[in-house]
Order: C-alpha cells, then sequence, then structure tokens
C-alpha cells in the first residue's frame, strides 16, 4: 500500500489569525480579503461560495447576500472549489474576541496527496507560500501555520477545537507565522535564529520560516528532526530526544503496513480498515495481519450426508430460495446495494456488514431466527447457483445440506454459527465457506 492510500483522507490545512477585524470597516475591508483571495494561485482559488447550496463565486453576490453570513457576534463566509483540488476556505470575522483574532482564515485542500504530487512539491509549496505572503502583505498575521490535517490534530495545539485560543508554541509545523507579540515574547533574535529551511520577517513584525522546503515529507526522519531542533530551540525547557521520540512515534502511524491478511477474509478485513481513522489503521492491520478464521466446519463428505427427509423437495426448495433468501435481500438491500446485483460478489459485503454492525450481538433471539435461516438460504442459493451444488432438503433445517462435489455443506448451520457474538460474521462468514467450497470445487491440475 502506497503512502498516499494509507493516508488518503488526509488533508492539507493552512490557519491565520489576525487581530484585526476588515469586515469591521464596512464592505470596504472584505473587498480587500477579497482581492486576496481572487489573486490566489488557480490550484487555490476557489470559484463558488455557499448560501444555503452551492453558488458560482462573484463580490457581486457575496455583496448581495452579506445578511446571510451572519451568525451571531460574527460572520463567516464559505468558499470552495468546483475543480480539483477539493478546496474549502473559510472566512470567519469576529466583532469581539478576548484575544488577538478578530480575522481568521481556513484553508483546507484534499487531500494531502495534492501536495505531493510528482514533480510538482515545490510548485504546490510556493504557492502555499504565496497565498501567505499576501494576506501578510494587506493584513498583519498574528499566528499562522500550514501542516498535515491529521498530524496537526495528534499534537498538542489548543487551536485544534478554539480558533481564539492562546498563541503560543505549540508544535512546529512546516509553515509556522509567528504575530509580532508572539515574536516578541519568546524574543526577535531566538525567532529569527530558529534553524530551519527558510525565514523571511514579513510586514507589520510578523515572521514566516519552514521546516522542510515542502510539506511533502512532514512525517520524515529529516522534517521531525527538523521539527524537534526548532521546538527545543524555541522552548529551552524541552529535551531534544524525548521531543524526537514523540514525533518519531507520531510518524508510525503514517507509515504504511503491508497488509497480509488471510485471502479468505482478506476484502472484509481491508474495508473495516478502511472505515477506521489512521489513529487506529496500524493497530488494526497488525492485529489483522495475524488473524485467521477458524476452519470451516460446516460440511460432511458427501456419502455420509443424509438423505432428503421431505415429501415435498422442489416445494421446500422453493421456499428456501423464494422466501428465505429474499427476507435477506429486502433486509439489507439499502445497507448492502451489492445484494441486488444477484452475485456472489455480495457474500463479503453481507458478512461485512453483519459485522461492522455486529448483529451477532445486538439483535434478540427471536429476531436472530428469523435471519439465521435467510442468511443460511442465501448462502445456500449461491452454492447451488454459482458452484452447481445441489440442495438436499431435511426437517431439521441445520441439516439441510448443498452437494457440491464430494462435499455437503450445511449453510444453515453456518448462519447460526455466525450470529451467536460480534465477532462471529468473521469468525464464521459466508465468504470463507464459499470461497473453500469454490476452491475444492474446481477441477486439479494433473500431476506431471
Amino acid at each position: 500500500m502506497s503512502r498516499d492510500d494509507w493516508n488518503k483522507e488526509d488533508n492539507l490545512t493552512l490557519k491565520l489569525h489576525f487581530p484585526d477585524n476588515p469586515w469591521g470597516r464596512g464592505r470596504e475591508g472584505l473587498d480587500e480579503v477579497l482581492d486576496v483571495v481572487e489573486s490566489l494561485a488557480v490550484p487555490l482559488r476557489p470559484d463558488r461560495v455557499y448560501l444555503s447550496r452551492s453558488r458560482k463565486y462573484s463580490r457581486q453576490l457575496v455583496h448581495e447576500r452579506l445578511d446571510a453570513f451572519r451568525y451571531g457576534i460574527k460572520s463567516k463566509i464559505n468558499l470552495h472549489r468546483s475543480q480539483p483540488p477539493d478546496e474549502d476556505l473559510w472566512l470567519h470575522f469576529y466583532d469581539q474576541s478576548a484575544e488577538d483574532t478578530h480575522f481568521y482564515i481556513e484553508l483546507t485542500i484534499r487531500p494531502l496527496a495534492f501536495v505531493r504530487e510528482d514533480g510538482r512539491a515545490e510548485e504546490r509549496a510556493h504557492q502555499l507560500l504565496s497565498a501567505v505572503r499576501a494576506f501578510a502583505q494587506r493584513f498583519v498575521i498574528s499566528y499562522g501555520f500550514a501542516h498535515s490535517a491529521i498530524d496537526f490534530h495528534l499534537g498538542s495545539d489548543p487551536h485544534q477545537t478554539n480558533s481564539r485560543a492562546p498563541k503560543g508554541v505549540y508544535e512546529a509545523y512546516w509553515l509556522n507565522v509567528y504575530g509580532p507579540r508572539l515574536v516578541e515574547q519568546l524574543g526577535r533574535q531566538r525567532v529569527l535564529s530558529v534553524p530551519c529551511a527558510h525565514l523571511e520577517e514579513l510586514p507589520g513584525g510578523a515572521v514566516l520560516w519552514l521546516t522542510r522546503p515542502t510539506p511533502a515529507d512532514f512525517d520524515s526522519e529529516e522534517a521531525r528532526l527538523a521539527q524537534a531542533r526548532a521546538l527545543v530551540h524555541l522552548r529551552p525547557e524541552l529535551k531534544l530526544e524525548e521531543t524526537l521520540a514523540s514525533l518519531r512515534q507520531r510518524s508510525l502511524l503514517f507509515t504504511p503496513l503491508p497488509l497480509q491478511f488471510d485471502e479468505d477474509v482478506a476484502d472484509i478485513l481491508q474495508w473495516k480498515v478502511e472505515a477506521k481513522g489512521l489513529e487506529q489503521r496500524r493497530q488494526l492491520v497488525e492485529r489483522f495481519n495475524a488473524y485467521h478464521p477458524p476452519p470451516v466446519s460446516e460440511w460432511l463428505p458427501a456419502s455420509q450426508a443424509p438423505a432428503t427427509d421431505v415429501e415435498d423437495v422442489p416445494g421446500t426448495i422453493d421456499t428456501y430460495e423464494a422466501h428465505y433468501a429474499e427476507r435477506l435481500i429486502a433486509l439489507l438491500r439499502k445497507d448492502v446495494p451489492a445484494l441486488m446485483d444477484g452475485t456472489s460478489e455480495a457474500l463479503p459485503r453481507v458478512d461485512y456488514h453483519l459485522w461492522d454492525e455486529a448483529w451477532g450481538r445486538r439483535l434478540p433471539d427471536a429476531e436472530k431466527e428469523l435471519l439465521i435461516p435467510a442468511l443460511g438460504a442465501w448462502l445456500g442459493m449461491h452454492l447451488v447457483h454459482t458452484l452447481g451444488g445441489r440442495w438436499v432438503p431435511r426437517r431439521e433445517l441445520e441439516e439441510t445440506a448443498v452437494v457440491v462435489g464430494d462435499r455437503a455443506w450445511l449453510p444453515f448451520l453456518r448462519a447460526r454459527h455466525a450470529l451467536q457474538g460480534p465477532e462471529a460474521p468473521l469468525d464464521f462468514s459466508c465468504s470463507q465457506l464459499f470461497r473453500l467450497a469454490q476452491r475444492l470445487a474446481r477441477p486439479q491440475s494433473p500431476r506431471a
């Protein structure tokens, strides 16, 4: 799995805080902000504005709908792009603030892979730098940064939840902007001598610095060492090795692990991994790499399978397929659309849904007794119609078999086992039984 596939939900976030509210000066101040927005490089320039629905952006439209952007003591405008990369640009204007944030912008670019594009990383970094400089030319910045959004949320910066939190040195990001007040608190000489890849003084007394030339390798060993050195320089109470060790631990989350899942349930496990956030991904992959479902036990040699003991064999089979199996399809078709295709591709999707939703634990016993025949009949139907099996109905439902080759499979018994607990849909999946039956039904290649 590639780095970008492993961390495909990550994005690049740029946040800038300003001590003055330009909208407080009326439309003239707002137009100064929109001047900067409209000057951004094309990949960063929004072309839509959200007003109960997405509308094509125009300055005239924003002016006409100023009241729609009002929320109590603040106003906020949501701009975004209709073309890749996926982007949101939020402009927040506060009438009152106890801290030095009366204007705040948040630019989100999805996915982070955009800034890692082969041969374009330096260009993307330059576009982001130019955006910060453009805002700094018009407005004094009190605090800002650009970084991986997930790594930002793994850190200690209180701006994760409070955009007007006190400004301070919490982390070292790819791009960092310290406003004049923070620079003076830290000591201008200390800030100007921070070890970094690039540093420049901005208008109004702010300082911008980069830990690396681009954000593409924010989690690499080189980037973590640069971040640790900068943090220790700005916060002498920190220890380099401890700071570096903490950053390296965070980097493990971004480091792909090979997926070595059991072939019979690999797709089910991979969907589970993909459904979880990056913070759980590594732990899940390690766990699932070591997991193997119990051997399939719901079968007999065909020669030992009891003969049918029902009087109306065709009618009983019709009950299985037209009544029981259709019950499952009716019950799950909204949650598992693949059921409507009628192919065996739906088997792992059903297994995943039953496991992910913990049906084996949360279903009352009465409902479980209705679902077991439905699941068993649906599994048996695939053994018959996909693998060429033959139903052998029995009065005792869990003795009913489907003969495929020299084995008699017990789909209703498998269904009962699959609904006995929260992990049972995985441990006793329909997919595993079907795939084993499919392998055993294939003609064996003659030996040389």
